[in-house]
């Protein structure tokens, strides 16, 4: 499946269990994120198994910065001008796009 076709849901699930992969790569327990982020240890298995629908955006952050990765708001949301205007068209007209 491509990524831009895949739901919201799929790609939380897939962040997830990727996470729960790097955090193992690093010899880190699920206890010891606990205790840097304040995050219960369910939250955080729920998220590595693809669970994590509704894991908030501040959470997610506090999780990554626990395991040494950081993103910038532009490495999310690109400015307006740097997007393609083929991919700009195809968000417009894409079902629930602008309108």
């Amino acid at each position: 499946m491509e990524e831009e076709n895949k739901s919201p849901f799929d790609l939380v699930a897939e962040l997830g269990i990727a996470f729960g992969r790097y955090r193992r790569a690093l010899k880190i327990s699920q206890q010891r994120l606990q205790e840097k982020t304040g995050i219960s240890v369910f939250t955080i298995s729920q998220f590595e198994n693809g669970r994590g629908q509704g894991l908030s955006l501040s959470y997610f952050f506090s999780l990554m910065e626990a395991v040494g990765l950081s993103l910038s708001t532009q490495q999310i949301i690109p400015e307006a001008d740097f997007i393609n205007p083929e991919k700009l068209w195809r968000i417009q007209n894409k079902k629930g796009g602008r309108q």
